[in-house]
């Protein structure tokens, strides 16, 4: 697999940055009484590395959809000078289901920007937890739809190259059969949000991650792996983490505690970073 080799020292200035994203993202979260967990590869570092994972690029979080609808009003209220969310909301042609904090005056962008009018800056990843149905029937329908609008919101805004030649062919005609009808991202993230308030539940035993790969089913959990949270180390701060977060990263990489072979040591393929104000 293509990955980037950065030198140490930009490695290091990268994940400084991506640490002082998460330390003013915490501070908003214990000011306003909002829960996060850390999650993906950030909540694997925090257990094995108590820190990042030694070659990874990125910072990854999590919250349940109501205290990320908080979190988001609360920021785009406060009209930071020094971040900016990148969202469904925030920008209309944005074509993920998980959101970005990213820092201003910078970028960190990946090899379709060029099929984009906003860009990436250095940022922290933002997952939403939204409820599943309890019964298996509306579970497993709930499933294949949500997968469905997570596809057809990246295919309808790039043309997804690094593909085998048939998925290529597939994707590219529906990625023009959809701007044909005029079927843009915000249309398509609209509908999804509608269907998912639909399934809102409390009590719900199951809650999901819709913004899997495209290539992937929805990550499924338990609500109870989130039922409370305790204090990990992560660098030089200590930071929430699922009381079960065996289970979960059980369930996202298996043997979680052993590293992987040096050549799946890999991370995000970057078309341009610029640390611009921020420069080593």
């Amino acid at each position: 697999m293509k990955y980037n080799e950065y030198d140490d020292k930009t490695l290091k200035h990268l994940q400084s940055l991506e640490l002082m994203i998460l330390k003013d993202f915490i501070k908003i979260c214990e000011e306003n009484n909002l829960t996060y967990y850390m999650y993906a590869g950030s909540l694997l570092g925090t257990i094995r590395h108590n820190g990042f994972i030694p070659w990874d690029d990125d910072l990854d979080v999590i919250m349940f959809r109501d205290d990320f609808e908080k979190f988001k009003k609360i920021f785009i209220s406060s009209q930071s000078d020094k971040y900016e969310l990148l969202s469904n909301e925030t920008e209309k042609d944005y074509f993920h289901l998980l959101s970005k904090l990213m820092l201003k005056n910078t970028k960190f962008e990946e090899d379709w920007v060029n099929q984009v009018d906003f860009h990436i800056g250095i940022n922290m990843d933002i997952f939403v937890l939204d409820d599943l149905a309890n019964g298996k029937f509306k579970r497993n329908y709930q499933l294949k739809k949500s997968f469905l609008y997570n596809k057809l919101l990246i295919m309808s805004k790039i043309k997804l190259n690094d593909l085998p030649f048939s998925t290529k062919v597939i994707t590219h005609a529906c990625y023009h059969i959809l701007n044909l009808f005029g079927i843009k991202p915000s249309k398509i993230n609209k509908r999804c949000l509608n269907f998912l308030n639909k399934y809102k539940n409390p009590d719900a035993e199951f809650v999901f991650d819709i913004s899997a790969n495209a290539d992937e089913y929805p990550q499924i959990f338990r609500r109870d792996d989130f039922k409370s949270i305790i204090k990990v180390k992560f660098e030089d701060i200590e930071v929430n983490v699922p009381v079960n977060y065996d289970h979960i990263l059980k369930s996202l990489y298996g043997d979680y505690m052993s590293l992987p072979p040096k050549e799946d040591r890999y991370n995000h393929i970057t078309e341009t970073l610029d640390f611009g104000p921020y420069e080593l």
